[in-house]
């Protein structure tokens, strides 16, 4: 997905999660549901070069 920040675009990265069933059931509303249970996989960012006040840096 295309996105802009304070007119700069960048490309979202989009990352899956991942749902594994659990044995627990639950109500809502009145109607019952499975629970799940959801794990998230970190994020890898690349690293950038950046400036601030004159100074660069990598992040």
């Amino acid at each position: 997905m295309k996105l802009s920040f304070l007119g700069q675009s960048y490309e979202a990265s989009i990352h899956a999660v991942d749902a594994v069933e659990t044995s627990e059931t639950a109500i809502f509303l009145g109607q019952p549901y499975a629970r799940k249970q959801y794990t998230n996989r970190q994020r890898q960012q690349p690293a950038s070069e950046l400036t601030y006040r004159g100074i660069k840096y990598t992040t």
